[in-house]
Order: structure tokens, then C-alpha cells, then sequence
């Protein structure tokens, strides 16, 4: 059980820049204040597992990332739809825990269930289909045997067709497939459900009988370097980061 926790999702790190460096700040900052972190899902534009395939700006980012874990942060990650197959290189390394799909935790009292989100809106068939055939492990196994400078400029072409596949169903929120989806979890015993993937801030919350539930919608770190907290008292929600200013 956790005393409290942050959540941020959807970085798109692709390079050096302001947006990598507050991330590695906020990183920094979490193992500083020892508030575990948990990232869901595509912190670089494009991550394989396979280390051979890893671009060359994501290797000191990977690298303090390591440093950090070591020296006492606690730091989860749940696979998005840019991340492929990280959790036999990163889970004990990296991260404490790796998921290809979802992720559970408890806060105080309160249950919460982890996702990147991908999968909600089922009408989005287009990234439904890519997901079967780039998730699939033979393929990703062949992948990996290629030789990193012949599939390192093929994938960046494929992860700028993808951009292009799912933009118009990141456009709009798809709150009914999104709320029948917290809905299903709720009946499990979740109190919050925390997704990433569709660029929005939201809060949704549920009356279940006497308590309420929440829907928990990230930001794109990318695009508003906010995240979400929840502590034990149950006290949560999003804030800004900023480099002169602790997390909590």
C-alpha cells in the first residue's frame, strides 16, 4: 500500500529539448520528495524493448531513469500504443514493474486500476487493427533480429503513419466507451480508474451507493507538463509542474 502517488502519461519525448529536461526534473523531483511514480505509457514517440533498437537520444534518459530506481525511487510503467515489448529489458532495471497492458495499486484505502487507454474506444478500427499486427510477438521477434539502421528509420516512418491513423479519434474525447469502460471496473471493487492515451484532462465521477468513484483522464505531458496526484486522505488531482516548486 502507498502513502501517495503521481501519475503522468504521454510525454512523446523525441529529443533533447525543454519537454525532456522538465521530465527528467520531475522524475528527479519524485525521488527527491520519495513519492512513487507511475507513467503510463508512451514517454518517447517510439520505444522498442529490444535494446539494439533503442534511439540514441532515449539512452541517457533510460540511463537516469536507472539511477533514479536505484537509488530508492519507486517508479511503474504501463506499456502505451508507442511502447513495444519493454518489459523483458526495463522491468527490474528501469522500473520496478513493467505492464503490456494494465496495471493495479492501492493509495490508503482506495484501489485504482492503470491503463494507457488505447484499446476504450473500440470504434477507432484503424489503431485496433495496427495494434494486433505491431503487438504481435513473432513479428517483433523478426524485428529485432534486422539490423538497428535498417528498422530504426522504418519504424519512424510507421510511427508518423500511426499519428496519422488515430489523430481524428484523439480530436474528441470518447467519454460513453470511456465511461462504460470505468463503469466495468467499478463492478470489480476499483475506486479510481486512470487512463492516458487521449490528450484530455478529465475528472469524471460516479455515485456508487454510498461512495463516489473517479475517471481519471491524463494530459499529454507533451503538450501541458501537468500530471495527477492522490495521497491516502484521498486528497487528489491534477497541478502544474514547475522546476522551482515541489510536487506535493
Amino acid at each position: 500500500m502507498l502513502d501517495r502517488a503521481i501519475f503522468l502519461s504521454d510525454a512523446h519525448l523525441s529529443q533533447d529539448d525543454l519537454h525532456t529536461r522538465n521530465f527528467l526534473n520531475l522524475v528527479e523531483k519524485a525521488a527527491a520528495e520519495d513519492i512513487p511514480l507511475f507513467l503510463l505509457g508512451d514517454i518517447f514517440d517510439l520505444w522498442f524493448g529490444a535494446p539494439g533498437l533503442t534511439f540514441r537520444f532515449q539512452e541517457p534518459v533510460i540511463e537516469r531513469l536507472r539511477e533514479l530506481r536505484r537509488g530508492g525511487l519507486r517508479l511503474y510503467y504501463v506499456e502505451g500504443n508507442r511502447d513495444f515489448y519493454l518489459k523483458k529489458t526495463h522491468e527490474g532495471t528501469t522500473f520496478h514493474a513493467v505492464s503490456e497492458g494494465e496495471m493495479s495499486a492501492v493509495v490508503g484505502s482506495r484501489s485504482v486500476y492503470l491503463s494507457h487507454g488505447d484499446t476504450v474506444n473500440r470504434a477507432d478500427l484503424a489503431y485496433r487493427f495496427w495494434k494486433t499486427v505491431s503487438k504481435n510477438p513473432l513479428a517483433y521477434g523478426a524485428l529485432s533480429l534486422l539490423p538497428p539502421a535498417l528498422v530504426l528509420p522504418v519504424a519512424d516512418r510507421l510511427e508518423r503513419t500511426l499519428k496519422r491513423t488515430n489523430r481524428r479519434f484523439k480530436e474528441s474525447f470518447p467519454e460513453k466507451e470511456s465511461r462504460e469502460f470505468a463503469l466495468r471496473m467499478f463492478a470489480s471493487g476499483v475506486d479510481f480508474v486512470i487512463l492516458g492515451h487521449f490528450h484530455t484532462e478529465r475528472i469524471l465521477r460516479f455515485a456508487q451507493g454510498r461512495a463516489t468513484r473517479l475517471l481519471v483522464v491524463l494530459p499529454s505531458w507533451k503538450e501541458q507538463w501537468r500530471y495527477f496526484l492522490l495521497n491516502a486522505e484521498g486528497e487528489y488531482g491534477f497541478r502544474n509542474f514547475r522546476p522551482d516548486a515541489p510536487l506535493l
